[in-house]
This record gives structure tokens, sequence and C-alpha cells, in this order.
């Protein structure tokens, strides 16, 4: 068995080392108390207020939900997401940060930019440095390059301190890169420790083997080399695609305990893989700010027909799994405006009522008729459902689309995904989860087509009871 009292006096070094320093770096392997250093460190070890900034409302309110649980005063720390602590600033103060985009739905390309600006005027730096005392970065190796520099601006006022992972930076995109840990390390120099008790095995779980497995792995991992699974804790299988709906439902079924397949990094699961979960009461994982619906927004908004269809085409095809090609050539053509004689009663109403193309009205009327129709199922259900209250509303108020949009998403700020029994997602939207069960769906060429080495660490992290790796047969 573990000795834990050891590891805690280990830990504790850490905590105090992240207390007392100007600047530094701890490594926090995924699952190994990385939110319990931030907790124990604020809450035992440093004086004044501290602005503790992670990337997630979900982070945010894992963080508060733990300060208060160990009856930290409020009064020692402040936590927001970096997104959200520097958009404050910048809508408050968009001519000051030379910011031009729009103030209801911000324009992150922008937003650190015109933060940096604003740390350059002395009366941002005062409300700062009178605010707090030190910072801590949680989570940093999902830091892109701008956010990366807004915090180095933040360093050069007030002590601060960053915990991260270079093995779960997966977030990058090629207009919006990650900063390399390379040079984090050098901008923050001083080592402070690593974290490298596998709470989230530990906890309730009775799985050191599985978290000590997955620690070891780390060397490989970071190598791109693949791990040994060969007398491992985790479960692989090959599978092929004509098995898949089934034997991946007979998994669900056989876990007991919250369960998650994940997918590949940048796509969705094939789209009749997908539609057999949601039949069998999986949900799909989506981003919080359901990125498929600003999609339709955006062109709804102001952008030609042609864009405007394209864009609810996508959006409604993407939404509902189970669409014939007749129902689909249907509403396309309800959505371009074009004439039709259909021979149903219901499909006669719909092209009588929107002879205009695409709007908001014309949406909302082909959901509600997607939904009466047999054998069709939501995949996206959390965004249909906020583009029915948008549609609602805008009928009813008038009110500009993109405002609205931004209100359901300010409802969603913390909003939880990690509390469905079932559910579907990629690496990028479990990331920061976990659950009792994962699924690990991947191609055989994964490397190509899946995701990267880091995104497969993130994936075999997440589970704490059972780790399933599914392979596709060649």
């Amino acid at each position: 068995m573990l000795c834990l009292h050891g590891y805690s006096e280990m830990s504790d070094d850490v905590y105090r080392a992240l207390a007392r320093a100007s600047s530094g770096f701890v490594e926090s392997p995924a699952g190994c108390g990385k939110t319990e250093a931030i907790i124990r460190t604020v809450g035992d070890h440093c004086s004044g207020r501290q602005l503790v900034l992670t990337h997630t409302n979900a982070g945010v309110d894992a963080l508060r939900e733990r300060f208060i649980q160990h009856s930290v005063p409020t009064a020692k720390y402040h936590v927001g997401t970096i997104a959200g602590w520097a958009w404050g600033w910048v809508r408050k103060y968009p001519d000051n940060a030379d910011y031009a985009g729009s103030t209801d739905i911000a324009d992150w390309n922008d937003v650190y930019a015109a933060m940096s600006v604003l740390l350059q005027k002395d009366f941002v730096k005062l409300g700062v440095v009178n605010s707090y005392t030190g910072i801590i970065v949680d989570e940093y190796q999902d830091c892109t390059v701008a956010m990366h520099q807004l915090i180095v601006q933040l360093k050069s006022l007030l002590p601060c301190r960053i915990l991260g992972d270079d093995l779960q930076g997966i977030f990058g995109f090629r207009a919006d890169p990650l900063i390399d840990w390379s040079v984090v390390t050098r901008e923050f120099a001083n080592n402070l420790g690593v974290l490298q008790t596998p709470h989230r095995w530990l906890k309730g779980n009775n799985n050191e083997a599985l978290g000590r497995w997955l620690l070891t792995a780390r060397g490989k991992i970071r190598q791109k080399e693949e791990p040994n699974y060969e007398d491992s804790p985790i479960d692989r299988r090959t599978v092929s695609y004509a098995d898949l709906g089934s034997r991946l439902i007979r998994l669900l079924h056989e876990k007991q305990g919250r369960t998650c397949v994940i997918g590949p990094k940048a796509r969705p699961l094939p789209a009749g893989i997908e539609t057999t979960l949601v039949k069998n009461n999986c949900r799909v994982l989506e981003p919080n700010e359901l990125s498929a619906l600003r999609s339709l927004i955006l062109p709804l908004s102001g952008q030609s027909p042609t864009e405007k269809c394209k864009a609810a085409c996508d959006f409604l095809f993407r939404s509902y799994g189970g669409l014939a090609g007749n129902d689909k050539a249907f509403i396309k053509k309800i959505l371009y405006g074009e004439k039709q004689r259909p021979r149903h009663a219901d499909k006669c109403l719909l092209c009588e009522k929107h002879t205009k193309g695409t709007t908001p009205e014309a949406l909302l009327d082909l959901i509600k008729y997607i939904e009466r129709m047999d054998g069709t199922s939501c995949k996206l259900s959390e965004s249909v459902r906020a583009l029915k209250c948008i549609a609602e509303r805008h009928q009813e108020t008038g009110t500009d689309l993109k405002a609205l949009y931004a209100d359901e998403i300010g409802k969603r700020k913390h909003h939880t995904r990690s509390s469905f029994y079932r559910c579907t997602g990629s690496t990028l939207l479990v990331k920061g989860l976990e659950f009792d069960h994962v699924i690990i769906l991947r191609d055989a060429d994964w490397q190509r087509k899946w995701g990267n080495h880091k995104d497969l660490y993130v994936a075999l992290t997440r589970g704490c009871k059972t780790t399933t790796l599914v392979e596709l047969a060649m």
C-alpha cells in the first residue's frame, strides 16, 4: 500500500515553495492533486489576497467549491478564468484598451492584446497591485502565446507562480498556438517541485495500480511513444466497424457508474455511431460556448441569404441524426425559400408560412417539425435548446440575435458537463473532467486521424475505476 504520510510531507514542501516564490512553476500530472495544491497554498501559506486564474468556468467552480470546503476566507482569494478576468477589464474600458471588437460577443483574438494595452496604463496597474498580493495560474499548459504574454506582464507587477503539465497541452490551434513549454519553464525559471500522489485513483476508488501505471507511462508518452499495455490495468480491445455499435452499447451497460466514450479530438464520431449512442441515452458533450450554435448565429445576424442557409443546414443536419435524404432536401428548400409542392399537410403548412428563406422563425418551426418525425434523435441537445430560447425571445422582443446568444452563453457560465451519467466527447471536451469509466475509441492509424500522444494521455487519465481502449480493426 502507498504510504500517504511521506507523500503528504513532500506535498507540503511544494505548497510552501509555491507560497514563498516570487516566480516559479510546479509540474502537475493529471489526477495528482493540483487543485488541492492551490487550496492548501493559498489557505495555509499565503498572506493577502491571491488572484487565482484558470481556463474554464468548470475549473473556477471546482476551485471555489474546494476553497469553501477548506473554510478558506474569501478575503484570501479571487478566482476567475484568464479570459473572463481580461474581458471584464477590456469590456469596461474598450477605448483605453484600443479594442474595436464587439462588446456583446468577445473577439478573443483581440481581447488579450487589448488587456496587454490596459496593463500599460497606470490606473490599471494600481488596480491590480492594490487588489492582490500575488497571482497563481492553473493549467498553464493551456495558455496561448497571447495569454502567456499577458501573464508575463502581470508577473512584472506581482509574485506569479504557475502549475501545469506539458502532456496535457492539447488546446492549441494553428491560428492561436499554445505557448511552448520550454518557453514557460525559462520564463518562470524556478522549479518548485512535482506533484506525484495519484489522488484521483486513490480516493475511494482503491485503484492505485492504474494511477501508478499512468505516472510511469508519462516517460514513454513524452517521447511520443505508445505505452506498453501488456500486463497493464488498461483493457485493450480490437473491434470491427460492423460490430462497433453493439459492442459499445454492451460496454456502456456493463459499466456501473458515470461513463464517457472518448472519440477523436477534432471531429465528431461517425454519424451512425454517435446516433446509436444518443438513442441509448448517451449525451453528446458540447463546449460551453456552443460553437455549433455560434457558427449559426453569426451568419444569421447579417450575412447573405446563401450564407444563412448554409449555416442553418449545417446546424440542423449536425444536430439531428436519422434524417433521410428527402427530408434534408425539403428542409434545405425551405431555408433557401424555394417553391415546392409536398403532399403532406404539415410540409404544406411550412411551405406556405416560410417563403423568405432562412429566418429564426423558420428555424424554430423546422426544429418542431423534425422533432415530430419518427426515427430522429437530437445529438446537440444543448445547442438546440439554446436556439429555441433565442428564437422565441427574438420573436417576442426583436432583440439582436448576437446579444441573445451572449446572454444564453452567460447563463451557461457555470454549467458542468461532469454530471452526465453516460456521455461522449472529444479529448478537448473531457479534459479537466473525471469519470468512473472511460472507453477510448480510436482508429488504427490514430496519430493521423484521432489525435496525438498528448490527447492519448488526457484520455487515459479520465477514468477513476476503469479505462478501456477500443481500436477499430483495419
